[in-house]
C-alpha cells in the first residue's frame, strides 16, 4: 500500500499542503505537544489520533473530546479510514491521500518544529488579527450547537438514556420554588445543562471562569478536574447572574466576593449548593459546591472499613464519655464518616449536638449548630457554651487551635462523647498534631479513643480496566498485601468513565485504637518510634497498606495508591 498523507482542506473545499503520516500515531489537538496542534476553541487539547493498524491500513480515534470527531460527517469514536476520506475536527478538516501518485506540496502551508506539524492556524508568522470591529460575526447558532453537544456528549456517555430536556425545580434561598432553568434563554440552558452534568457524573465541585475570549467550565469528578466546555463570555454572564438571583446575593462590584445557596430538585432528588463568586483577572469565577446525600454513604457498614475497625469505631460510638477523632486532608471523607458514626447512636435516648462550618447535610434528632467565626461564633466559644446545654455526645467539626483542642478533651474527659477532625497526614501524625496545638500530654492520653487516618480512593473503571503482570519489585515492596496474586489491574479510559479510567471512590483507612501501653509511651516522652514499637504489637494497617489490598483486588491501582497515600 502506498504512503499516506493529511491533506489540509480549507474553508473553500480547497485541498492545500500534505502532512506524512509515517509509521507513528499522528495527534491532533489544541495542545502543542500534538503532532498536528491547531488553534481552534471547538476542538479539544487532545482531540484524536490517526495510527496504523497491524495489517499496515489507518484508524482513527477519537480521544474523548468535546465536539467529537466526524468522519465524512458521521461522528465516530473509532473508525478505518481510506484515502478520500475526510476528518473533521473542530473548524478543521484533513483529507487522507493514499499512494505515491498523489499530487501537492508537501507540507506546504505548514511547519514543523521539534517533530510537531502545525495546521496553518498555528503558523510561525500569522497574519496579524484583524480589529475587533473588522472581524466577522460568529455563528451564533454553530457555536451555541457546540458547547450544548459537548455537554450532552458527557451526559450520554454516563447516562445513555438521559433525557437532556428534562425539567429542573429551583429552590432558592428563601426556600421558594422557581422554574428559572425550564426556558430556553441561553444562560437557563447552559444552567440547567451543567447541573444535569453534575448530577449525572456525581460531580462534586462545578467551575465556572472566565478565560478572556471564552467561560472555562470544568468540574470535579472523583477528585480530579475535567473540562466540561467552552462557552461563550455572555452565556456564562448569564448563567451566573442566575445563580446570584437565586441565591439572592446582593448587588456589588464586579470586584466584590459573594456567597449563596440554593437547592434544585433533579431526578427526584434534592441536591443542595454552596456558590461562591471570586474577582478573578478576567472577571467573575463562580464554583458550586454540590452536596448530594443520595452519593455518599448511609450507613457505617458501607463506608469500607475491615471488619475488625467496624467492630472498633461501633463499640467506641456506644461509650458515655471518650473522644474519636478523624485525620486527613481536606477532602478526604472525614465529616462523611463522623456523620455516619453519629447515625450508629441512639439519638432518640441521647442529646447530640453538632458545631459545623458550614453545616452541610442534615441529620434527624440532632441540633446542628454552624460556626461563624466572622461574628465571634468560634469553634471553642461554641464548645464552650454547648457543654451548658446538657449534651451527651458532641460532634465538633474541626480541631484549629489551642482553645477547641483542649475544651473538647476535657469535654470528653467528663462525662461526653466526643467527635472531631484534625488536618495530619497519618494516626501518629494527628496525636502530635494535638500536642503541637499546646495541649498537655495527659489530656491527649487520656481523652482520645481511637483515632482514624483515611483517604478516598478511585476505583477503576470496570468497563475498561486491564490486567498486568506484577514486577519482582512490586511484589518484594507490597509483600504479603499482594495476597498471592500475580497480576494488577490498571487504568485504560472509555466513554464510561470519561476516559479517565476511574469510576466512583472509596475510602481507605488506618485505626489506631489507645490502650494503656500506647498511653503511657504519650505520658512520659513519645516519639514516632516509641508509638510504632507499640502499635506494631496489635493489628494495625497504615493507610498504603489497606491501599495495597484494594489493589490486589483489582479494585483499584497501584499508581492510584501510591498518589493518594504514598506520603503517609
Amino acid at each position: 500500500m502506498g504512503a499516506y498523507h493529511l491533506a489540509i482542506v480549507d474553508q473553500n473545499g480547497t485541498v492545500g499542503g500534505r502532512i506524512a503520516l509515517g509509521g507513528r500515531p499522528v495527534s491532533i489537538g489544541r495542545h502543542p505537544e500534538n503532532v498536528i496542534s491547531i488553534r481552534d476553541d471547538l476542538a479539544s487539547r487532545y482531540h484524536c489520533v490517526i495510527e496504523p493498524t497491524d495489517n499496515g491500513d489507518w484508524r482513527v480515534r477519537d480521544l474523548g473530546s468535546r465536539n467529537g470527531t466526524r468522519l465524512n460527517g458521521e461522528r465516530v469514536s473509532d473508525a478505518a479510514v481510506s484515502p478520500g476520506d475526510r476528518i473533521q475536527v473542530g473548524t478543521h478538516t484533513f483529507e487522507v491521500n493514499g499512494g505515491a501518485n498523489h499530487n501537492g506540496p508537501e507540507d506546504s502551508g505548514a511547519t514543523r518544529a521539534g517533530g510537531v506539524a502545525e495546521a496553518p492556524a498555528r503558523a510561525r508568522k500569522p497574519k496579524p488579527k484583524p480589529s475587533k470591529k473588522e472581524r466577522p460575526a460568529p455563528n451564533a447558532a454553530g457555536a451555541r450547537a457546540a458547547w450544548v453537544e459537548s455537554v450532552a456528549q458527557i451526559i450520554r456517555a454516563v447516562a445513555p438514556d438521559a433525557d437532556i430536556k428534562q425539567p429542573i425545580s429551583l429552590i432558592d434561598a428563601r426556600g421558594r420554588t422557581s422554574a428559572a432553568l425550564n426556558n430556553s434563554s441561553e444562560g437557563a440552558v447552559a444552567a440547567r445543562l451543567f447541573l444535569l452534568a453534575a448530577s449525572y457524573t456525581r460531580a462534586t465541585d462545578l467551575h465556572v471562569e472566565p478565560k478572556g475570549e471564552t467561560v472555562q467550565v470544568r468540574m470535579r469528578v472523583d477528585g480530579q478536574m475535567l473540562d466540561v466546555a467552552d462557552i461563550p463570555n455572555g452565556v456564562g454572564e448569564l448563567a451566573v447572574g442566575l445563580v446570584k438571583a437565586v441565591c439572592h446575593m446582593k448587588s456589588a462590584g464586579r470586584d466584590a466576593i459573594l456567597e449563596g445557596h440554593f437547592s434544585a430538585t433533579i431526578r427526584e432528588q434534592r441536591i443542595d449548593y454552596r456558590a461562591s463568586i471570586t474577582p478573578s483577572v478576567h472577571g467573575q469565577k463562580l464554583v458550586l459546591r454540590i452536596l448530594n446525600c443520595a452519593d455518599a454513604p448511609e450507613s457505617l457498614a458501607h463506608m469500607g472499613l475491615a471488619n475488625y475497625m467496624l467492630d472498633r469505631v461501633a463499640k467506641a460510638s456506644q461509650q458515655d464519655a471518650g473522644m474519636v477523632l478523624a485525620c486527613g486532608p481536606t477532602g478526604s471523607g472525614k465529616t462523611t464518616t463522623l456523620y455516619n458514626v453519629l447515625r450508629e447512636i441512639d439519638r432518640e435516648h441521647r442529646n447530640v449536638v453538632t458545631i459545623e462550618d458550614p453545616v452541610e447535610y442534615h441529620l434527624d434528632r440532632v441540633t446542628q449548630i454552624p460556626a461563624n467565626i466572622d461574628r465571634g461564633a468560634t469553634f471553642g466559644s461554641l464548645l464552650r457554651s454547648v457543654l451548658r446545654q446538657d449534651p451527651d455526645v458532641i460532634l465538633l467539626g474541626e480541631i484549629r487551635d489551642e482553645e477547641s483542642a483542649r475544651v473538647a478533651m476535657q469535654a470528653a474527659m467528663t462525662g461526653h462523647l466526643v467527635f472531631s477532625t484534625v488536618h495530619a497526614k497519618d494516626t501518629i501524625g494527628a496525636v502530635f498534631r494535638l500536642l503541637d496545638l499546646g495541649v498537655e500530654n495527659y489530656l491527649v492520653a487520656n481523652s482520645l479513643n481511637l483515632v482514624l487516618a483515611q483517604r478516598l480512593v478511585r476505583i477503576l473503571c470496570d468497563h475498561c480496566k486491564r490486567p498486568i503482570a506484577v514486577t519482582p519489585g512490586q511484589a518484594t515492596r507490597m509483600g504479603k498485601w499482594l495476597e498471592g496474586n500475580h497480576e494488577i489491574h490498571f487504568a485504560t479510559g472509555c466513554a464510561r468513565c470519561l476516559r479517565t479510567g476511574y469510576r466512583g471512590r472509596r475510602a481507605i483507612y488506618e485505626m489506631l485504637e489507645f490502650n494503656n501501653d500506647l498511653r503511657d509511651v504519650v505520658l512520659s516522652e513519645p516519639t514516632i518510634h516509641a508509638m510504632r514499637r507499640v502499635i506494631e504489637q496489635g493489628h494495625f494497617t497504615t493507610l498504603v497498606q489497606a491501599g495495597w489490598q484494594l489493589v490486589a483486588r483489582g479494585v483499584t491501582a497501584l499508581d492510584e495508591v501510591d498518589r493518594v497515600a504514598g506520603s503517609a
